[in-house]
């Protein structure tokens, strides 16, 4: 099932990107780390997807998350500044993705601190947005969506931060 919902968001963000499309890329080693995507619509510099990383599938109440993180370039100038990307792709145990409903994410950072909400709007395939990500160590992203039916869900992913 995790392939099929990677190979479904791959091939919707690829449908996104005719430039990647006719990249010619190498696309044989999906399923391993770290994956490779293309660019999707959101605004956000997909081209080098070296630094993507799957932080799982979770489900709640008949919905699955399946979360992913992009490094940025550094060299990106961003307003507001950001380090990393955080995208989230939801679809029901049927395997049906959900492109609509309301997204935000709470990040605990390795401090122990917990930032405020960031609204994750959908575009390209994913719930996503920019976050800053600056020090190595152990991080969970609590995600809160309400999906489908309104009824509220939480997802909780960890990351170690090298």
């Amino acid at each position: 099932m995790k392939n099929i919902l990677f190979l479904a968001i791959f091939l919707a963000l690829a449908a996104t990107s005719p430039a990647m499309a006719q990249s010619g890329a190498d696309h044989s080693n999906h399923g391993s780390s770290p994956s490779q995507a293309p660019s999707s619509e959101n605004g956000h510099d997909h081209s080098t997807m070296e630094d993507m990383i799957v932080l799982g599938t979770v489900t709640a109440d008949a919905i699955q998350a399946m979360a992913h993180l992009q490094a940025l370039p550094e060299d990106a100038q961003r307003q507001p500044p950001a380090t990393h990307i955080f995208m989230v792709a939801f679809e029901k145990k049927q395997g049906k993705t959900i492109d609509q409903g309301r997204a935000a994410v709470k990040v605990t950072s390795p401090d122990g601190q917990t930032s405020k909400g960031f609204d994750m709007p959908f575009k390209g395939g994913f719930f996503s947005t920019e976050l800053v990500l600056k020090d190595p160590g152990d991080y969970t992203f609590l995600v809160g969506a309400k999906v489908l039916d309104g009824k509220a869900r939480q997802f909780i992913f960890t990351h170690d931060l090298k």
